[in-house]
């Protein structure tokens, strides 16, 4: 036992087991150390001529126990044992409500190359529920025994049982079913045919694996709203190339995607990065009390990054950081939407209206087309926290200069009827200019909505956001806006659209 504030040893016990060997797994649920007594040897299941390519993720050996033991974690006391008719899934030992919940069977690689063959699984596979404190046998399932991973949820009383396919895991790890249980009259809740990939994290009432998400209760597919036509979307995220697995907190995702990723389960924004190093050959970016922590789990891997180091996050609200959100418009008609005019990336406001960067640069288009006038535009952009900006620095901080004319499509159908918009457009100064050096006219669908504009003038001071509001605009397949210069050149920093309700009109 280890003081946690100084990883002094406070105590040591031994665990009484005298044909212990190894200790294959240490678990902790409350007031108990779980432990699995010596690795389950799977010799006779594996024999193949067949060349395998990487073969050590065919080595089972290391996978299960053949005993669990659970002792008094402060006394070393041992409370109970039991022994596994093939092998206690290390992965698939979890407690929870003081039941303690385990596989007992075959690793999925072997039971898949045996089924491969033809020839029959053996008799012994169970799932168990036991009385952690005593090891009585709650409920021992024999039926649709598959997995080789379990989640539970105190909350909701559920068992889920699961494969963990992931790149870094065994052969034979493959996603394609999960069984939800209830934990109290051991009934099955559902039983799905579902394709995925990362061993599933129970996030509240929520599934999440790597770039899908499920209902915890139905096992139907994740949805959201979509940011821009408001219709029911698929929850996705991307994930670019990287070891490891997805791992959750509350409010994070967090992966590697080529360096450490993460997606913020509170908006539509998308896949972010902290760039400059990479998280662990095994999964290591753990969000808790307010700091992402990433100690360095790097073994084998030579990965040419900046940073080969431990670290420890805080949130910094004041410093920008960027999304890509993969997003794909389907082609109704748009609801609400953003462009930041020459922004590193995507981003979600406060108010969840999804900001895409313009031009496309960064990473997948959104598909809704855009069309600018090009000759004599400048691109000019600055750090957020340059710029004095109630909400929205990170869209006032870069813009596009010499723009004349811009129209956005609303909807592919060219005759979907008229219907009114709230229209934003967002400036701020980002030149050394006073005022009367920078003046242009603006038209909203060829009306002019404002003259002689000034954006020194009226904001008082350069790198200061100004945001002109106009509501009741009405639009029908595309939104045109037309700065026209007075004096010196235009300057904008993004157009935000927002369809009125009826109530608004």
């Amino acid at each position: 036992v280890i003081d946690i504030t100084n990883g002094e040893t406070v105590k040591t016990f031994a665990t009484t087991g005298d044909d212990t060997k190894e200790l294959a797994y240490i678990g902790v649920y409350e007031d108990l150390l779980i432990l699995g007594s010596n690795f389950a040897e799977f010799a006779g299941f594996d024999d193949d001529s067949i060349f395998i390519k990487r073969p050590k993720f065919t080595d089972c050996d290391l996978t299960a126990s053949r005993e669990l033991m659970v002792l008094n974690r402060f006394t070393g006391e041992k409370l109970w044992t039991i022994e596994a008719n093939h092998g206690f899934i290390h992965n698939a030992v979890i407690a929870g409500d003081e039941m303690l919940f385990c596989l007992d069977k075959l690793p999925q690689y072997l039971e898949t190359k045996l089924k491969r063959r033809g020839e029959d699984l053996p008799e012994g596979s169970r799932l168990l529920y036991l009385n952690v404190r005593t090891g009585e046998v709650i409920r021992e399932e024999t039926e649709d025994v598959f997995g080789s991973w379990l989640g539970y949820s105190s909350e909701h009383k559920l068992l889920l049982q699961s494969t963990r396919p992931s790149r870094d895991m065994l052969h034979g790890e493959a996603g394609e079913r999960m069984i939800a249980y209830n934990a109290i009259t051991k009934d099955k809740i559902w039983d799905k045919a579902i394709t995925y990939a990362n061993p599933p994290i129970i996030h509240n009432e929520k599934i999440y694996t790597n770039g899908e998400g499920f209902l915890l209760l139905t096992g139907e597919p994740l949805t959201e709203t979509d940011p821009v036509t408001g219709e029911d979307l698929k929850w996705s995220f991307k994930r670019e190339y990287g070891c490891g697995f997805v791992a959750a907190s509350e409010y994070l995702l967090t992966f590697r995607s080529a360096s450490a990723g993460f997606v913020n389960l509170e908006a539509f924004e998308g896949t972010g990065n902290l760039g400059g190093w990479k998280p662990g050959c095994s999964t290591n970016l753990i969000a808790a009390d307010g700091v992402l922590n990433s100690p360095d789990y790097t073994r084998t891997c030579n990965c040419a990054y900046q940073n080969q180091t431990s670290l420890a996050l805080v949130n910094m609200p004041w410093m920008a950081y960027w999304t890509n959100s993969n997003y794909q418009w389907n082609g109704n008609p748009i609801k609400q939407l953003g462009l930041n005019f020459n922004a590193p990336g995507d981003r979600s406001s406060d108010d969840n209206v999804l900001w895409f960067e313009y031009p496309y640069i960064s990473g997948a288009t959104p598909e809704i087309p855009v069309k600018m006038d090009t000759v004599g535009i400048t691109k000019i952009r600055k750090e957020p926290f340059s710029v004095l900006s109630e909400k929205t620095p990170w869209v006032s901080s870069s813009a596009l200069g010499g723009i004349k004319n811009l129209e956005i499509t609303l909807a592919e159908d060219k005759s979907v009827p008229e219907t009114a918009y709230t229209v934003r457009l967002y400036f701020s100064e980002l030149q050394d200019k006073s005022p009367g050096e920078r003046v242009f006219d603006i038209l909203i669908q060829g009306e002019k909505v404002s003259e002689s504009f000034d954006i020194v003038a009226d904001a008082g001071k350069p790198n200061k956001e100004v945001i002109k509001t106009f509501s009741g605009i009405k639009a029908g397949n595309s939104m045109k806006l037309n700065l026209v210069p007075v004096i010196g050149n235009t300057l904008i920093s993004g157009i935000e659209l927002i369809q009125e309700t009826l109530s608004e009109r």
